[in-house]
Formats: structure tokens, sequence, C-alpha cells
């Protein structure tokens, strides 16, 4: 008879425990070799570098890019994606032309209003008293309050105030919130004007008694109070926000300075 393994007897004693393991788990590799194979298996991969920029194209973005042609089209002409582009632009110091963007939105809103204009034959006039913004926000100074004011009191509809100045029905309605106009419910709005003109419309003489001009002490603004409230109300509704933050800024420092008995 055959002698096993475990019978089997070595020069230098009993048989390694070795000798009876399966041959899939002596050569299957271990986690450190499996690690030592990947990291050579890594090193030697060719490593990947990014293209450098040449003179050419370095020149050819900073021509191109300042002005208004698309991010993509200049990927394109320069064979690289648009974020190496926006990347290498913000290394180079190079802005998007918004000065063009915003001509061409003040460009878009002029065309929507000569539309209107022709729909509602509205005047264009108005375009330029109402002081704006180079972006064409609103400035809500003494001389648009009025203008807004005269309107408000010509029970013009804040849709038709927002068309006629060229602004969002929104920004009408918080700023005459804010001027302190008051609310005209139950009297039927205009929706249009009549005349050319809109303030050639007479005032609603109920609504205009109920306006009284007040200026604020603190923001040197124009507000509107209502007759009853004309000795008590004495600043804006900024002013008064002013007002109750140095208040309670005042507070907050009295309390924290030491109190010495």
């Amino acid at each position: 008879m055959q002698a096993s393994i475990q019978e089997m007897k070595f020069h230098s004693g009993l048989v390694p425990p070795w000798v009876s393991m399966p041959a899939r788990r002596l050569f299957y590799p271990t986690a450190e070799q499996k690690q030592l194979i990947t990291s050579k298996e890594i090193s030697l991969k060719r490593p990947m570098t990014r293209r450098l920029w040449s003179q050419d194209e370095t020149t050819q973005l900073a021509k191109s890019y300042p002005t208004d042609t698309a991010v993509k089209v200049i990927a394109e002409r320069l064979g690289r994606s648009p974020q190496a582009v926006t990347n290498k632009a913000k290394r180079l110091g190079l802005r998007r032309p918004l000065t063009l963007k915003r001509q061409r939105i003040a460009q878009e809103r002029q065309n929507f209003l000569c539309t209107t204009e022709a729909q509602n034959n509205l005047p264009t006039a108005s375009l330029d008293i109402f002081p704006k913004t180079a972006s064409g926000r609103a400035i809500w100074n003494t001389q648009s309050l009025h203008l807004l004011a005269g309107l408000w009191k010509r029970l013009y509809s804040p849709a038709f105030i927002a068309e006629y100045f060229g602004l969002k029905y929104n920004t009408v309605c918080m700023a005459a919130k804010r001027a302190g106009l008051p609310s005209r419910a139950g009297f039927t709005l205009l929706r249009t004007s009549p005349t050319e003109d809109p303030f050639s419309v007479a005032e609603n003489a109920t609504l205009a008694a109920q306006i009284i001009t007040r200026t604020c002490g603190i923001t040197n603004t124009v507000f509107f109070v209502s007759f009853k409230d004309r000795r008590t109300q004495h600043y804006s509704s900024l002013g008064r926000r002013l007002l109750e933050n140095r208040a309670r800024c005042m507070s907050d420092y009295a309390l924290e300075m030491p109190f010495d008995a």
C-alpha cells in the first residue's frame, strides 16, 4: 500500500502543515501580493498629461474670449473642452462681456415695450423720464415716487404702470407698499389709458385726499401717509427700519458693556 502524505517522513522530521493544503490555496495571491501587483500595473501605465497651451492658442483665446462669441464655439476652434477654456481664461484674468449681455437684454426689453406701445398706444416719453440703472433696475427716488403716486391717484392698475415704466408687476406693487400708498380696494382700476398721456386723466378726489406727501428725515426720500396718520408717522418704512436696527444695536452694546458697581 502506498503511504499517505501524513505518514511520510522527511529528514527534518514531521511533514510541514502546508503539504496537505489544496493547490489553489498555495498559488492564490494574498492581499499584500494583490496590492503589490496593482501598484506595479499602475506604475507601468503611461501618465496622463494635459496638452500644454501654445502661444497661438493663448493669443486666440485672449482675442475671442472677451467678445460675444459663445464659449462652446471658442472651445471647438481651439480643440479643447469648454471647462478648459474657462479655466485658462480665469488664469489669464479674462472676463466675458457682461455689458454686451446687458445691452442685449435692454434691447429686447425696448423691443417688447415698442410692441406693447403699438398695441396699447402708450407714449415712450415716460421711459426716458423714469430713472433707472445701467442694468435696467428702477431707482426709487423722489422723482420716480412722484410719478408712481401720480398714476396711483389716477386709478391705473399695477400692470399698466409696470408696462408704462418698463418694470415688473411685483416691483411696482412692492414700491407702492414701501412708499405708503393706500389700498385701492373697491375702486375700478384702469388697465389702459383713454388718452395718449396717462397723466392727463383727472385724479380720483377720494384717493388723492388720502395721500399726503412727507419727506423722511433719515433717508431724505419722499413717502406718503394717510390723513389720519399725518401726525404720527414721521419716517418712511426704510427710515423706521433703520431706526429699529440702530436701537437694537445700541441695546446690544449696552448689554455687553461691563457694569461698574
